[in-house]
């Protein structure tokens, strides 16, 4: 043990360390805290409490053969208990045969919570750390606050007791100091409900295997907490709830309907996913299953909504395989809540080994699901339109607005009209007759052979308004900042640099609460595009772009040298044949053609990208809003010629960056097909506007990780790992040092 301390406001700092001698088990001071919260104001001492009465001698806790447990590792709790677990390693040192579980009986006369610091059970295999808190991480060594001089005698006992294997002592010497210590079969019925309950449920849905009451009831303890808040109604005076104070949901019939999730921003749709998330709160199904997507991406630690979702999640896949359908889910918000919805499924099917007997184990594909229970049970999307846009609820027949919104306002019964649209939406959702087809989902990747991009991302800065752009040397210039959320992934509906991206950019800064606002500030700042001069950042038009398509050059056209893209204003990819509600693509045809003839749409599930280029007078040459589009396959490749002080503007799904290097080198941005997802059709879908949503011959309706490769589909499925880790912030998120080293101006902070 270690230990060491400096004196601040009565309170000691002081790091323990406990070795065993038959292997390098600890049990670090991890932040443990007291339970005297009466104490624990800053320039406060703390002494001891007075203990119990407590068996004397501690040879009178015995097990069998009046041998005392050694104490090997410890598991701490973080804010509610220290748990002691018994490792008894056989004589023969590491590596030999396990023994059996023993359980030492304890006098009746000792003190419960002596009793309980005694009763220490052998459980092979060790189970690992376990901690609760916003960045607890399994063994960190931050120091553990105990308080007064009385502390660090009583850490001198410890090691001692440690040394000689002496369980009592240590384990009443914990408490002395202010650890509560709590029977690894039976908690104190003061210190969690349900503790005595023999049976828990993990935070993947699965019954505990191994683990020990005293730990899952702590958890099951946290997500009873959370489902209450979860739960809970907001206080105060809220607004009223558009759809009226006694809207309802159509009652949900277990052995008629499919099992069903949702996950909803509640600030799209001008707040109607708020009103419908209160509708959710007062029914017995949806309750528990419609969940914000804000909270829950907030709200990723242990026994937090995250874990709450799995639950959930895990519990719909097993009563729709008993059932023989597949669980839906509806993603509610605007064109990107769909990748959102994504990272949340990822998320909480990612294995973690650290709290693999809470059933999160790795099943050999770094998820909790074989291959095979996400290709079968991979919940098919169902889109809630809530946003500007909604063109992905558009393409997949659920709508251009939200459920109710052409009926409010009109008329006396307006809000009955708007529930009981409301109530034909979701049973368009719940009902097993909707069809469900794949999906073709794209994924901003590495180039091939490479394992990280090589350009950074930050977002435009700025003032609000007509144009952001500030005067600085005497030029009007762009400022950039630090990108935040989402990090550039998944490309469900369309991508494309130049225009298009610059003009989202520039909404970003100025994004309104309403719809129909904010589809006026989009003409406002395309228009302002048009009529000012090109900032120093950007290149005229797309110059200095180059896009490959699966090795072949696409783009500038009939260009040998790659110039020529300063006449384009945009280039880009449809994979839904709808862009910024007014937008399709078909196939590429000469002027009667186009006039005349049908033909094919961008469709979603062919597994290509209906690629397509634009000037400003595209639209009289199409003629129209309808792009030609040239149906391609594999990686389209974006690359920058670079320069200090440059770069490109680029969007998927509505959501917009600036891409450059910062060392000022080309760079490259290179998209494929990473996945095949599952999603619902909805009633208003248009096979004309959309396309055959039949899938091809020999393809079934299934989720899968794409590539033309085993080694592909394993590069994207350890790419989606990394996304839902985190990782992706760091190798694509510009700092502020990165961005003054490419020359680039940043916003003050």
């Amino acid at each position: 043990m270690q230990a060491s301390g400096s004196p601040h406001s009565g309170i000691q700092q002081v790091e323990i360390r406990m070795r065993h001698r038959a292997g390098d088990l600890n049990a670090t001071g991890l932040g443990v805290r007291r339970m005297a919260h009466s104490h624990a104001k800053a320039g406060c001492t703390w002494a001891p409490p007075s203990p119990p009465p407590l068996c004397d001698p501690p040879t009178a806790c015995s097990g069998p053969g009046q041998r005392q447990p050694p104490i090997s590792r410890a598991l701490l709790v973080l804010g509610a208990s220290m748990v002691l677990q018994c490792e008894n390693p056989p004589l023969g040192g590491d590596g030999a045969e396990p023994q059996e579980r023993e359980e030492w009986q304890i006098p009746s006369e000792c003190s419960p919570r002596s009793r309980a610091a005694a009763n220490l059970r052998r459980v092979q295999p060790p189970l690992p750390v376990l901690l609760r808190g916003r960045k607890a991480k399994a063994l960190a060594k931050p120091p553990l606050r105990l308080g007064g001089a009385a502390a660090t005698a009583r850490l001198a006992e410890v090691e001692a007791g440690v040394e000689a294997e002496a369980t009592p002592t240590l384990s009443n010497t914990l408490r002395e100091i202010g650890v509560s210590v709590f029977d690894t079969e039976k908690e104190e019925k003061d210190s969690f409900s349900g503790a005595e309950s023999s049976t828990c449920t993990t935070p993947s849905g699965k019954a505990c295997m191994g683990v020990q009451p005293t730990i899952m009831s702590d958890l099951e303890t946290l997500l009873s907490q959370t489902r209450e808040r979860m739960l809970a109604h907001p206080t105060g005076h809220p607004p009223a709830n558009r759809y009226g104070s006694s809207a309802h949901l159509p009652v949900f019939d277990p052995k008629k309907h499919v099992p069903t999730l949702a996950l909803i921003n509640p600030q799209s749709g001008a707040m109607a996913g708020r009103d419908i998330l209160a509708i959710a709160r007062d029914m017995p199904y949806y309750q528990g299953r419609f969940f914000n997507i804000l909270d829950v991406v907030k709200d990723q630690y242990r026994g937090g909504l995250l874990d709450v979702f799995r639950i959930e999640l895990n519990a719909a896949k097993e009563e729709a395989k008993a059932r023989g359908v597949r669980c839906r889910l509806v993603s509610g918000g605007g064109d990107g809540t769909a990748s959102f919805a994504l990272f949340i499924l990822f998320a909480a099917l990612r294995a973690d080994d650290a709290r693999a007997d809470e059933g999160l184990r790795d099943t050999g594909n770094g998820f909790i699901w074989t291959d095979e229970e996400l290709a079968d049970c991979f919940p098919a999307l169902a889109q809630l339109p809530l946003g500007s846009a909604n063109d992905f609820g558009n393409t997949l027949g659920w709508g251009k607005k939200y459920p109710g919104d052409q009926l409010l306002g009109f008329g006396t019964n307006s809000r009955l009209s708007a529930e009981s649209a409301l109530q034909s939406w979701f049973s368009a959702v719940i009902n097993p007759a909707s069809q469900v087809v794949s999906f073709d989902l794209w994924g901003i990747m590495p180039s091939p052979g490479a394992e990280k991009c090589d350009f950074k991302v930050c977002e435009l800065g700025g003032p609000r308004g007509r144009d952001p752009k500030v005067v600085l040397d005497g030029q009007k210039q762009l400022l950039m900042k630090e990108a935040g959320t989402p990090v550039p992934m998944f490309a469900c509906l369309y991508f494309s640099a130049g225009f298009g991206a610059y003009m989202t950019s520039r909404f970003q800064i100025n994004r309104r609460k309403c719809p129909v606002h904010n589809k006026l500030e989009y003409v406002r700042q395309a228009a302002g595009i048009l009529t000012e001069a090109t900032p120093p950042q950007l290149s005229a038009g797309l110059d200095g772009v180059r896009i490959s398509c699966n090795g072949e050059q696409y783009f500038p056209p009939r260009s040998t040298d790659g110039t020529g893209g300063d006449r384009y204003r945009e280039v880009g990819f449809l994979n839904i044949n709808w862009q910024a509600g007014m937008a399709h693509g078909a196939d590429r045809a000469p002027l009667c053609g186009r006039l005349c003839a049908a033909r094919e749409p961008a469709k979603f599930n062919d597994g290509k990208m209906d690629m397509y280029r634009l000037k400003l007078t595209s639209a009289l040459k199409n003629p129209g809003l309808r792009y030609q589009t040239d149906k391609k396959g594999g990686t389209m490749s974006l690359t920058f010629e670079g320069g200090l002080g440059r770069g490109v503007f680029f969007q998927w799904d509505g959501e917009a960056r600036f891409a450059f290097s910062p060392d000022g080198a080309p760079f490259s941005i290179n998209v494929r097909k990473i996945l095949d997802v599952p999603v619902v059709l909805g009633p208003q879908y248009d096979p004309k506007v959309a396309g055959d949503p039949l899938p091809l011959p020999g393809r079934r309706v299934a989720f899968n990780f794409a590539g033309e490769s085993p080694q592909e589909r394993s590069e994207a499925r350890n790419r989606i790992l990394r996304y839902v880790r985190g990782e992706l912030s760091s190798e694509l998120n510009a700092s502020r040092e990165d961005m003054r080293a490419a020359g680039l101006r940043c916003e003050e902070l």
